[in-house]
């Protein structure tokens, strides 16, 4: 399939062209948090409040790569007061079925969405609880991820630019990883350290 060209052309026609990144799926990670969400509170009072999503443990599964998710990771989310919208930061290790350690960095926002039935039930209500169950048709729920391999198979891993989709059933989080590329069709190059001769 041709890439489409980037809508940016259209503002800048003098500069090169350019056309929109591909974006590859890695895997789907599903995992599940502990019933209990630890809520700090907001410091000073400032409405911005810290909320804390412990991870008790998941799996993961794609073309090249799978394995289980390790519990003692967590979401420390800051949930402005009033709105459902947080910032996610997540961080957890997986362990891969041929034995290998990743670390999982997530950066990401969790919010309703637009003229939604949840976004005009915050808005009647803001002291509502959020849904147990979200899909994509009741919020806007992503991540940059950025995962952290050692030397090996999955050192490749270091150099993509990732993000997550995700929904939640219950204490259930499920997260499709995909990587933006510009050369759809090639696998991503293993980059390693060069020291000379």
């Amino acid at each position: 399939m041709k890439p489409e060209i980037s809508p940016g052309n259209a503002f800048y026609p003098n500069s090169p062209p350019m056309r929109q990144p591909g974006m590859n799926f890695l895997y789907r990670l599903e995992c599940n948090i502990a019933p209990e969400e630890i809520n700090v509170g907001a410091p000073h009072g400032a409405g911005v409040i810290r909320s804390i999503a412990n991870i008790v443990g998941g799996t993961f599964k794609g073309p090249e790569l799978s394995g289980s998710v390790l519990p003692g990771g967590a979401d420390w989310a800051t949930v402005i007061e009033g709105t459902h919208s947080m910032t996610l930061d997540a961080h957890y290790t997986v362990k891969t079925d041929d034995g290998q350690y990743l670390y999982v960095r997530a950066h990401g926002l969790y919010r309703p969405g637009p003229g939604t039935e949840y976004a005009k039930q915050v808005a009647a209500d803001p002291q509502t609880r959020p849904p147990a169950t979200v899909t994509q048709d009741d919020v806007e729920f992503f991540s940059h991820l950025r995962i952290e391999a050692g030397p090996g198979k999955y050192n490749l891993l270091n150099g993509l630019v990732c993000v997550g989709v995700m929904t939640c059933e219950e204490d259930h989080i499920l997260i499709d990883a995909y990587y933006l590329t510009n050369f759809e069709g090639c696998k991503p190059e293993n980059v390693v350290a060069s020291r000379g001769p």
